[in-house]
């Protein structure tokens, strides 16, 4: 018997068990294994499961459905003849075969036999292995989401079921039934939270623990939490381990807004490599790498200029520093960024002088060269550090000059309550004051693949806290679109204040 469009003379009987049905356009033959006939949506339902004749598949043939139930699995089935999906099971067009006077609709999707998922032989696998086959689902699932249908998934059962694990690695399979998005978009996020939740008691248990934190993260069912966010966490991260030779690459991002109460904003920032001079041996030089937030103060006018001229001068000294080529030691970078602090305080100091007004500015920024960040800060803009291959908390390498610090240091003050006490923006330290614009000296900070440095205003860490920072980093693909989106979770939790950040990833 022959599947296609053409009409066939054979009574309106079910396909016999053992039969051959061949698809005449694929010159593939199936043998009907087994058949079950039912009702669905008041229409008749009959289906069929058929082996490929050389063994190496199963299908469902799923007669009289009508279109309505399978929307998903039309909507995916004419995508596939564009493109393949990773780790998916293979999806064959419908067919048509006609009984007389009607035309029985088949949709046949493939059903990859998991001839290695004995339960014995799962648990012998490492946990490497277990940590590729779940990102080969991750990635899976984001191919299906993005062709606009869903799995569905509920619970364990329902993901078990459509899980299969061959020594081509694991894959989706089992979809006959699948979800338009377009009609339940929290489909894809409940597609996620279940698998996560469904493979949380295998050998991922054992996983890095960057693996074990983005799938406890995507189980929660408060997140959402999607597959293409969950695989760049992954990705990511799998990059980050990889070994290098011993120069870090570093990848720069930043962003400013003026939040959502005021008009203007005094925030000034920059992430620069900073292109150093010939060296005396012609060798190509790594270019040092400035990241760098000025979150100016004394009204609109004078703010903004003071903002300006720290993060110019700044960057002016830094380029002139390492024109000439000439190798540093990290007594002199370290120097040079107490120097440069002291003269960006004393232009800000005579530029007011010169308007007749009181200008200020905080400043934190973050001079790398080579594998180690020099430091320098005035104010409460603060300067992170966040290992990714750890996935421990955000460690602050910055101290706040402000009141709020002082009494959480005396013990006064608990260090939650910082953010809601009324004296928080009050600070004893910034540049443009002639007796207190100087830098704390910080040691050089060892810089490793994986590592995240993030130098923020005040408008950023006080909307967004160290716990929610983290996390928007562990789900951005990038350090731009981190930026982008802490300035966008800062601004929705309130924007109070101007809001600006600078972030460096480091490869």
């Amino acid at each position: 018997m022959t599947l296609s469009t053409s009409t066939l003379s054979t009574a309106s009987d079910p396909l016999p068990i053992g039969e051959y049905v061949t698809d005449a356009t694929r010159h593939t033959s199936y043998i009907i294994a087994a058949f079950d006939e039912g009702s669905h949506t008041n229409s008749r339902s009959r289906t069929y499961e058929a082996i490929v004749s050389d063994g190496s598949a199963r299908l469902l043939l799923h007669e009289g459905l009508a279109p309505l139930d399978l929307a998903g699995a039309i909507t995916l089935s004419e995508q596939l003849q564009q493109k393949p999906i990773p780790h998916v099971a293979r999806l064959l067009p419908m067919f048509e075969m006609g009984w007389f006077d009607r035309v029985v609709r088949y949709y046949v999707p493939e059903v990859v036999a998991p001839d290695l998922m004995s339960v014995a032989w799962l648990n012998q696998q490492s946990k490497r292995q277990w940590e590729a086959w779940f990102e080969q689902l991750v990635e899976g699932l984001n191919a299906l989401h993005q062709c606009g249908v869903a799995l569905g998934l509920a619970d364990d059962d329902t993901v078990l079921r459509h899980i299969g694990v061959n020594a081509n690695g694991a894959h989706w399979r089992n979809l006959g039934t699948l979800v338009l998005l377009e009609d339940e978009p929290e489909a894809a996020y409940a597609d996620v939270r279940a698998l996560c939740s469904a493979l949380a008691h295998t050998r991922l248990v054992e996983a890095q623990s960057h693996v074990r934190y983005a799938m406890r993260r995507a189980a929660d069912p408060r997140e959402r939490i999607s597959a293409a966010m969950l695989l760049g966490r992954l990705q990511r991260a799998q990059a980050d381990a990889a070994p290098r030779g011993d120069n870090l690459e570093a990848e720069l991002g930043h962003a400013t807004s003026a939040g959502m109460v005021r008009a203007e904003n005094e925030d000034n920032v920059c992430a620069i490599e900073i292109t150093p001079g010939p060296s005396d041996d012609d060798k190509p030089q790594r270019r040092p790498i400035l990241l760098a937030v000025a979150d100016g103060m004394g009204g609109v006018e004078a703010g903004e200029v003071a903002s300006e001229i720290a993060i110019r001068t700044l960057v002016e000294a830094a380029q002139q520093f390492f024109a000439s080529g000439k190798t540093h030691s990290s007594a002199e970078i370290n120097a040079w960024v107490l120097h440069t602090v002291k003269d960006i305080n004393d232009r800000i100091v005579a530029e007011g002088s010169r308007r007749g007004n009181q200008m200020g500015s905080t400043l934190a920024f973050a001079l790398v060269v080579d594998d180690k960040a020099y430091l320098g800060n005035v104010g409460d803009s603060r300067i992170y550090l966040w290992r990714s291959q750890e996935d421990g908390p955000l460690v602050r390498l910055s101290k706040d000059h402000s009141l709020v610090q002082s009494l959480v240091d005396a013990g006064i003050l608990r260090d939650e309550d910082r953010y809601t006490h009324p004296e928080r923006s009050l600070i004893y330290r910034s540049l443009g004051d002639p007796k207190t614009g100087v830098s704390d000296a910080h040691e050089p900070v060892p810089l490793q693949p994986g590592d995240w440095l993030i130098v923020c205003s005040d408008g950023l860490w006080e909307m967004v806290r160290d716990e929610a920072m983290r996390d928007v980093l562990t789900f951005s693909s990038n350090a731009q679109i981190a930026c982008d989106r802490l300035v966008d979770l800062a601004n929705a939790n309130g924007g109070e204040d101007n809001i600006a950040v600078a972030i460096g990833r480091f490869l």
